[in-house]
């Protein structure tokens, strides 16, 4: 049986939801794929569920699950004992070290759905943008050149080693914070 204490929300390491659960619960703390995946194991097997109210899963451009989907889905079974605005991690527009353009030369990118608004106000508009389940998997494909650029979250960003930033953006998040009933 899992102690009620452990808090259940989006990984891999890196993410702002792994910060968030940090912050807030200290290091008990256990990380899933999905969103989606942390709430359905705290129902299972009890536990709290961290959620970003921006979450988004997309699959070719369509939206496959929201927070909004998650919400009303377990509206029976789980119930919200917390809800507050924090701070994201700061985030940037960041490149690979051997990208030798400008923001206004980036023709794909990767974003995690809850980020698009930034590839909107802060790359070219014809960008081609790939979605991921996290900033930091945006990141990884950046570094293996699948594409020019993401928005990755800055601490991630500078511990890769072949990335570099051209622009960094500050964000808040609203978060939810869900248990059995």
């Amino acid at each position: 049986m899992v102690k009620q204490d452990v808090i259940k929300t989006l990984g891999p390491s890196g993410t702002d939801a792994h910060a968030e659960a940090v912050r807030i619960g200290g290091e008990n703390i256990e990380l899933f794929p999905s969103f989606r995946a942390a709430i359905d194991d705290s129902e299972t097997h009890g536990g709290r569920a961290l959620v970003a109210a921006g979450y988004l899963d997309m699959s070719n451009g369509s939206v496959v699950d929201s927070w909004v989907d998650l919400h009303f889905s377990k509206l029976r079974s789980m119930t919200m004992v917390g809800v507050w605005e924090s701070p994201t991690k700061p985030m940037c527009v960041a490149v690979h070290s051997e990208f030798s353009g400008e923001i206004a030369d980036i023709r794909s990118a990767a974003s995690h759905p809850a980020t698009l608004q930034f590839v909107r106000e802060h790359m070219p508009v014809d960008v081609t943008v790939s979605t991921v389940r996290a900033k930091p998997e945006a990141a990884r494909l950046v570094s293996e050149q699948v594409v020019d650029a993401c928005i990755g979250s800055v601490d991630v960003v500078e511990s890769i080693e072949n990335l570099k930033i051209l622009k960094k953006l500050e964000a808040t998040m609203v978060w939810c914070l869900y248990e059995h009933r």
